[in-house]
């Protein structure tokens, strides 16, 4: 039976970023993914330099474009709105090269990875943690990090389980006019009222477009149908060659919970900690990776296991403001185009998204907007 200090289960951002840190910490770390690598993930795949400061590894070569601009528009409307804050720099990855360049940083700094392996069961005894795969193997560790996205098999195992929260669709669309990509490329389209409390995107890469759909909803009957009708918005992606299409479940947050027992603790989308208004997915899941791993390192040293340190961290440092994005959320969704034309909520959704400014502020912004033209706002 193989024996290590940490199982890092999943080989997302979360997973990578906690194997890493742990490795670093001089603990004997095996990191555990389920497909082939390299594998393709859907995603938007946006994320901003932020992400630099937890990462604290170079990701530059993962970024294939960056987007300083914003294009808003409505499913009843004809009429879009585009701005360019001061402050906007999303940064547009490829997952694969992204999710690629985290496993290799771990493993060189010694983790043990472990590709094609799907875990089956986790089961948690006083002194350590086993984890089983579907090939057979016993592995036991004194701690293990669910890292294994929406329907987590640690989540279940540990009684942790809180269930994904949303539903989306995203393809790759490569238009038949390459010289759409350099039109379109300094920008990132959102349309809305397509799809209740949620949105649709397009978002520029290297060779082709990211084109999605999600919502807050767990069943969203007819959702390949509404994908459909917001990709056909587009002229430019009239005929445009479909690559990957895939729908999956998106672990949006269900606020404050438990997310570790004495031995086992959850990140990234196994801990739902997609933000519940923006959908913004992967900066969270490297800063839980990158949590994690620093509270079992000082946690193991001093109890030899895991107390509600790990929990309180994460619901203090994320979870506690996507509180304040799901009031934004039911106060936007109310009618987007009211809010989406005005500078002010624009620049402060940019300073939002480079982590600038926090939700609460946000939700100060929405309901000055509100009042500035005598409506009412909702009791939060």
């Amino acid at each position: 039976m193989d024996r290590y200090d940490c199982i890092v289960v999943g080989a997302g951002p979360a997973g990578a970023t906690a194997a890493r840190r742990l490795a670093l910490n001089g603990l004997k770390t095996l990191l555990i993914e389920k497909e082939a690598l390299p594998r393709y993930k859907p995603c938007g795949g946006a994320t901003t330099p932020a992400i630099a400061k937890i990462l604290d590894i170079d990701h530059l070569m993962a970024v294939e474009q960056v987007v300083r601009g914003v294009t808003f528009f409505s499913r009843d409307e004809q009429e879009d709105c585009t701005f360019y804050p001061d402050s906007m720099k999303v940064q547009m990855i490829s997952r694969v090269d992204f999710d690629m360049r985290l496993i290799e940083a771990a493993t060189s700094a010694g983790a043990v990875l472990m590709e094609g392996t799907n875990v089956i069961s986790v089961e948690e005894s006083e002194n350590h943690i086993t984890v089983r795969t579907a090939g057979g193997d016993s592995i036991t560790g004194l701690v293990v990090v669910g890292a294994d996205g929406a329907k987590s098999v640690v989540a279940r195992n540990m009684g942790l389980y809180r269930g994904p929260g949303g539903a989306g669709i995203e393809a790759e669309l490569y238009p038949r006019d390459a010289g759409v990509l350099e039109q379109y490329a300094d920008r990132a389209f959102f349309g809305f009222g397509f799809i209740p409390k949620g949105y649709g995107w397009v978002f520029p890469k290297k060779d082709h477009f990211s084109v999605g759909i999600a919502a807050t909803l767990e069943r969203i009957p007819g959702l390949a149908l509404i994908y459909r009708q917001f990709m056909e918005r587009f002229e430019f992606l009239r005929d445009a060659r479909e690559g990957s299409r895939k729908g999956w479940f998106v672990s949006f947050s269900k606020g404050p919970g438990l997310l570790n027992t004495h031995r086992a603790c959850l990140a990234g989308d196994a801990a739902c900690l997609t933000d519940p208004f923006s959908g913004e997915g992967i900066y969270y899941a490297v800063l839980s990776g990158a949590i994690a791993a620093d509270t079992i390192a000082d946690e193991l040293e001093e109890r030899g296991g895991l107390s509600k340190k790990f929990t309180k961290e994460i619901n203090r440092r994320i979870v506690k403001d996507f509180t304040y994005a799901k009031w934004c959320a039911d106060i936007f969704f109310l009618s987007p185009q009211f809010f989406y034309r005005r500078n002010r909520v624009v620049n402060a959704f940019a300073r939002l998204t480079n982590k600038q400014m926090q939700y609460k502020n946000v939700l100060n912004e929405l309901r000055k907007g509100m009042a500035d033209h005598g409506i009412r706002s909702l009791s939060l």
